[in-house]
């Protein structure tokens, strides 16, 4: 009520600055002089300021009634636009008041299509609908987003209500801080929500295939018959100074890239560290981030024709193909890696969590959201991967992915979230000793 009042009495003010502005107007045209005017000549005679006077009082007798309209109208207007401007603020504040939620992402999250800025016009779409604030923050790859949110909890500081972004492998490295407040929007699947955390602590937004994606017109035909028919590890090893792969204590994709090579040595009773090191012996390069990694894979003149990435960018290379006016045909292939005979898949479903701390309410509004037709059916050509929502079609050009079906098993499975939780600081710290020595 005491908000109201001052908005009553700031529009008061309004229209009587309005009101005096147009008789300083009206004198103005007059010739008469301003009140400031009159001070300056308060020394002329009796006579001259009656006759001023009376020239003023003649000049505004004779005054057409259409300029007073016209002076009333644009009175009216301002009027109008004053009391038009003070309730939208009023609105907008009503709006804010207890209502912002403080969203990080990572820097790429939904611009690989048509416009870069797509997700952040989402989100202020989500804001007229609910009247949530959303403030996003970006970062260079997934997982400095979750090493941020660690190191400003521990040092007391504000951050995050939810994240976007977060793997099975970063879930269970903030779940380990007890930073976590368990959701799952129940708008999701139940199998993605198992496998993205088996506690149900946070709700997918989309999955795909971790894959080799690779350029065949770059490559020789010894090359492309290592890759056609998936890899085994030792052709991973000869492939190594073609491939361009991420680090995994930087990136998500590269993250999970060293999982799947640690499943797949273990199937084959080998030690991933000497795949590794062979690897890394043998030219195998190492970006920062998987943005990092697709650069030196498109560059000129870059040995580097094979990529670690996701099973759905041939899918993107159609549809880029098409868009430049070309066929709708991928340019680029991807194959998965194979053990005892039989391809094997990692999964990385990409989620979001709420931050304990968050406003609960808002926070679980905006994780619903995200699976809302309007946000899943814009994932495949934006984020590239597979909506996590059943309900989100996919384009034609989706022929060309590599699905969890072109798998025979899913390398996930032998690396359960309680085994990663506590074995994934040392697999590090190993990974960084080979690749250092």
């Amino acid at each position: 009520m005491a908000q109201r009042g001052v908005y009553f009495l700031v529009g008061v003010a309004i229209i009587a600055v309005l009101v005096a502005a147009s008789y300083l107007v009206a004198q103005e045209k007059s010739g008469a002089p301003s009140p400031a005017a009159g001070e300056a000549t308060a020394t002329a005679t009796a006579t001259g300021h009656t006759a001023g006077h009376t020239v003023a009082a003649t000049h505004t007798a004779t005054a057409t009634e259409e300029e007073h309209e016209a002076e009333h109208s644009a009175m009216e207007t301002e009027v109008e636009a004053a009391r038009e401007t003070e309730a939208s603020t009023h609105t907008t504040s009503a709006a804010q008041a207890g209502k912002k939620l403080v969203v990080y992402v990572y820097e790429d999250f939904m611009a690989w299509g048509e416009d870069p800025e797509l997700f952040d016009k989402l989100v202020e779409n989500f804001t007229r609908e609910t009247g949530i604030v959303v403030e996003l923050r970006r970062f260079d790859g997934a997982r400095n987003m979750v090493t941020q949110v660690i190191a400003e909890s521990r040092a007391g500081m504000e951050t995050a209500d939810v994240v976007i972004g977060v793997d099975p492998v970063l879930l269970v490295e903030l779940k380990k801080q007890g930073l976590v407040e368990c959701y799952a929007s129940p708008l999701a699947t139940g199998k993605l929500v198992e496998a993205l955390d088996p506690e149900g602590c946070a709700t997918p937004v989309d999955y795909g295939l971790i894959a080799l994606v690779y350029d065949p017109g770059r490559l020789n035909e010894t090359e492309l018959a290592m890759l056609r028919d998936g890899v085994t590890l030792d052709e991973l090893v000869a492939l190594a100074p073609r491939i361009v792969a991420e680090d995994p204590t930087q990136s998500s994709t590269g993250l999970n890239f060293l999982l799947y090579t640690v499943a797949v040595s273990e199937l084959e009773n080998r030690d991933w560290r000497d795949l590794w090191r062979a690897m890394k012996e043998n030219g195998l390069m190492v970006a920062a981030s998987w943005g990092d990694a697709y650069d030196e894979f498109f560059r000129e003149g870059s040995p580097r024709a094979i990529v670690v990435s996701y099973g759905t960018d041939p899918a993107y290379s159609a549809w880029y193909n098409a868009r430049e006016g070309g066929e709708e045909k991928p340019s680029v292939e991807a194959t998965v890696l194979v053990a005892g005979g039989e391809k094997i898949g990692w999964l990385q479903v990409e989620g979001a969590a709420i931050i304990k701390g968050a406003p609960l309410e808002e926070a679980k509004k905006f994780v619903d959201w995200l699976l809302s037709r309007e946000v899943q059916e814009e994932i495949p050509t934006s984020q590239w991967m597979l909506p996590a929502s059943s309900e989100a079609g996919l384009p034609s050009f989706y022929r060309y992915a590599l699905g969890v079906d072109s798998v025979d098993k899913l390398g996930n499975k032998l690396l359960p979230g309680s085994r990663v939780a506590g074995e994934l600081e040392k697999w590090l710290r190993d990974w960084l000793s080979v690749m250092s020595g």
